[in-house]
């Protein structure tokens, strides 16, 4: 299940992050997504 969720990040952050998702045809939440799971599995396999 998906659900909305809201947060504040740095201006130029964002404007990069958003840039990245064109370049990779994707859409800003799907790369976030990718990139948060790849850090929790990243810490959890270090624990």
């Amino acid at each position: 299940m998906r659900k909305k969720f809201t947060t504040t990040l740095d201006e130029e952050l964002i404007k990069k992050i958003k840039l990245r998702a064109i370049q990779e045809d994707t859409d800003v939440s799907k790369l976030l997504e990718k990139l948060i799971q790849e850090y929790l599995y990243e810490k959890t396999e270090k624990e």
